[in-house]
């Protein structure tokens, strides 16, 4: 079974161009599942549906794994015995199907910073940079330091302000080279998941010239290769740890919540960009989901904040006059809406 493993994640990474974060994250459920299954794990001719039922019973109450996390693991089980049945090599059970892999979960609310919140990292992190440049010219005798020190700063910014304007998964933020920056175009090649390839643009005065601020920086160093982000420590490609924890620092000093995480920025792009009536079809395509229902599942929750504006616009007893004009137009948007998600 482990040879078939093998071929499985073999499969997801070329045919299917999963990242290798997903294929480690696979790789692991499925070998603690056939461990679990002990010398029946062996072939998974004979799996039953008992077993994985007495395996989700262990990931619920010995390991106390979350609902989101069961759901993960049957679907990564499920996805292998799809596969091992295409090749004659799943269960002789016929009466698997799809309703024991369903896991209930409660609907996340998905996290993401109010326009105020997000100036205010952004400030906070400029006004970083402002005080490295102060320092740098302040103190004669930390030149070297003090320079490091700035240019980790200018990346920083350079870096939030890219996912905070493009909606970004960090990976495809980290994984982005010189070779896929087209200044003429002023747009970005990314690679996304299933290596699905999409343009994001930069020509927003704001992100246009923090980036420019970073590559003059970026271009004074001596590095040895050409991904756009680098660390600090020997100018080796960023990863995702480290903006983990430089992310973290920043939110303190914004007296921010530090359990926010890097993805926080591309929920925040989605539902900002949606309240100001941004199409969603355009917002599923800047995202690269694979479809609009992903997005319209994930994103198309509104604030507090707005509803309540809205409530105090548009309720009954409300005292606003809204225009003739603005209501038909308001009206076309809800039936535009209503179409398109059936």
């Amino acid at each position: 079974m482990n040879d078939w493993l093998g071929r499985y994640l073999t499969h997801l990474e070329v045919e299917r161009g999963y990242a290798a974060n997903t294929l480690q994250s696979y790789g692991r459920i499925l070998r603690d599942f056939l461990e679990f299954l002990g010398p029946r794990g062996s072939s998974l001719r004979r799996l039953r549906r008992d077993d994985l039922g007495r395996y989700v019973l262990k990931l619920r109450d010995v390991r106390a794994n979350s609902a989101h996390s069961i759901r993960l693991k049957l679907q990564a089980i499920r996805s292998f015995l799809g596969y091992l049945n295409e090749r004659g090599a799943g269960p002789r059970d016929t009466s698997l199907g799809k309703n024991d892999f369903r896991y209930k979960t409660e609907q996340r609310e998905v996290e993401s910073l109010s326009q105020s919140q997000l100036n205010l990292l952004l400030d906070t992190v400029a006004a970083e940079a402002q005080q490295a440049r102060q320092d740098l010219e302040r103190v004669p005798g930390a030149k070297k330091r003090e320079a490091k020190r700035l240019f980790a700063v200018q990346r920083d910014l350079c870096l939030l302000t890219l996912l905070a304007s493009t909606g970004l998964r960090i990976a495809e933020a980290l994984g982005i080279t010189f070779a896929d920056i087209d200044f003429v175009d002023k747009s970005i090649r990314v690679y996304g998941k299933g290596k699905r390839i999409r343009k994001v643009f930069f020509d927003l005065e704001r992100l246009e010239s923090t980036l420019q601020r970073y590559l003059e920086a970026r271009r004074s160093l001596n590095v040895g290769h050409d991904h756009l982000f680098v660390s600090t420590k020997e100018y080796r490609p960023l990863k995702s740890r480290g903006v983990q924890k430089m992310l973290k620092g920043y939110l303190r000093k914004a007296s921010l919540s530090s359990s926010l995480s890097p993805h926080t920025f591309r929920h925040t792009f989605a539902s900002l960009a949606i309240e100001r009536g941004a199409n969603i079809k355009a917002v599923s395509q800047i995202l690269g989901h694979a479809n609009c229902s992903i997005t319209i599942d994930l994103y198309t929750h509104l604030s507090n904040a707005h509803l309540r504006e809205v409530m105090q616009k548009c309720s009954p007893l409300s005292s606003v006059d809204i225009p003739i004009e603005e209501r038909i137009r308001m009206r076309k948007q809800h039936l535009a809406y209503i179409e398109k998600t059936g």
